[in-house]
C-alpha cells in the first residue's frame, strides 16, 4: 500500500513539475519570445565588445581612422538593428501579457457566476 502511494506521489509530481514544457501553448510563446529576447541581447552585448576591440586597435595603432570609423560605423548599424528586433519582440511580449490577463479575467467572471441550477447562498 505506501509503495503504491509513493508511486502515486512520485508521478503526481513529475507530472506539475513538467506541465509547463508540454502544457499550455502560451507557456511555449513566453519562454520562446523569451529565448529570442536574449539571444538578440548576446548578439548586440557581442557587438559592442566589437566595438571596443576596434577601438583599442586604433588605439594602439594597428587600424587607421578610416578603418577604424568604417568598421565602427559597421558595428554600430548592426547593434542598432538588434536593437529594434529586441523592440518588437518587447510588443509581441505585451500582446502576450494582455492575451493573459484577458484569459484570467475571464475566469474571474466564471468563478463569480452561480452554478447551473443555483445560486451562492
Amino acid at each position: 500500500m505506501t509503495i503504491a502511494l509513493g508511486m502515486v506521489l512520485a508521478i503526481v509530481t513529475i507530472t506539475v513539475i513538467v506541465y509547463p514544457f508540454f502544457g499550455k501553448k502560451r507557456y511555449r510563446l513566453v519562454s520562446d519570445s523569451f529565448i529570442r529576447k536574449e539571444k538578440l541581447r548576446a548578439e548586440r552585448l557581442q557587438i559592442y565588445r566589437k566595438i571596443n576591440d576596434v577601438r583599442s586597435d586604433f588605439i594602439s595603432g594597428d587600424l587607421t581612422e578610416k578603418d577604424y570609423l568604417s568598421q565602427r560605423n559597421q558595428l554600430r548599424l548592426a547593434a542598432a538593428q538588434i536593437l529594434e528586433q529586441e523592440t518588437s519582440f518587447t510588443l509581441t511580449d505585451s500582446q502576450i501579457k494582455d492575451e493573459l490577463e484577458k484569459e484570467i479575467s475571464m475566469l474571474r467572471q466564471r468563478t463569480n457566476q452561480p452554478p447551473e441550477g443555483g445560486d451562492l447562498s
